[in-house]
């Protein structure tokens, strides 16, 4: 979770269940979500962050379409070391894993031209954290973020699954979890920063915040 302060251990379970969850539960969203991602940014090339990139899936199926570079981040260092693991050989020269918090971004100004986030904004705090990706973003680079599970049918089978697995109504988990950090949410913050009005986009499968930073007047707010 971002921002929380865990001891090693806590952290290397955490990024371990995760990594578990993510393989035996979430993996058919990952392609489909990338593909949606890319295609509602209409950002295919040049550099991409994935923050909040657990085990990698999304940052990874985000790669099969983007050409340039695509850096896997998280604040749990035992997440960081299963994405680079993950990372397939012949990949390592155009995707790599880093350490890093939303709040204090380890990258230099505009060095981005796109940011992607799944299941992570949550847990932010919003005002810091649109800061740095805002800080970072390149002229005409987009940012989406947000909590989609890519068709219907895969959010049903996953809120069923994981209603099980957890023994709890998992939709009603998730509505505790996106309380007062929904889209909406953010948009407000957003334009309160005087960063503009973002779009928020509501699909069956799950909702996302979508922004670009303007070719002009793109300062820090």
């Amino acid at each position: 979770m971002e921002g929380s302060v865990m001891s090693d251990a806590a952290m290397a379970e955490k990024a371990l269940e995760f990594d578990r969850v993510a393989e035996a539960v979430f993996a058919p969203i990952y392609p489909v979500i990338a593909s949606r991602l890319l295609e509602l940014a209409g950002v295919r090339q040049g550099r991409c962050l994935d923050i909040g990139c657990g085990g990698g899936h999304l940052g990874l199926a985000v790669a099969e379409g983007f050409e340039g570079t695509v850096i896997l981040l998280d604040c749990n260092p035992y997440a960081v070391t299963i994405a680079d693991q993950r990372i397939p050989r012949e990949a390592r020269g155009c995707i790599r894993a880093l350490w890093g918090d939303v709040h204090a971004l380890p990258l230099p100004d505009a060095s981005m031209d796109l940011v992607v986030s799944r299941g992570a904004m949550w847990f932010w705090k919003k005002e810091a954290g649109l800061k740095e990706i805002w800080r970072i973003l390149a002229p005409g680079g987009a940012a989406i973020l947000g909590g989609g599970y890519g068709t219907v049918q895969l959010k049903t089978a996953i809120y069923q699954n994981m209603s099980v697995r957890n023994r709890e109504d998992f939709g009603e988990q998730q509505e505790k979890r996106m309380h007062g950090a929904t889209p909406e949410d953010y948009a407000q913050v957003m334009e309160s920063l005087g960063m503009g009005v973002p779009r928020c986009i509501h699909e069956e499968s799950g909702d996302w915040l979508l922004f670009r930073k303007p070719l002009q007047g793109t300062e820090a707010p």
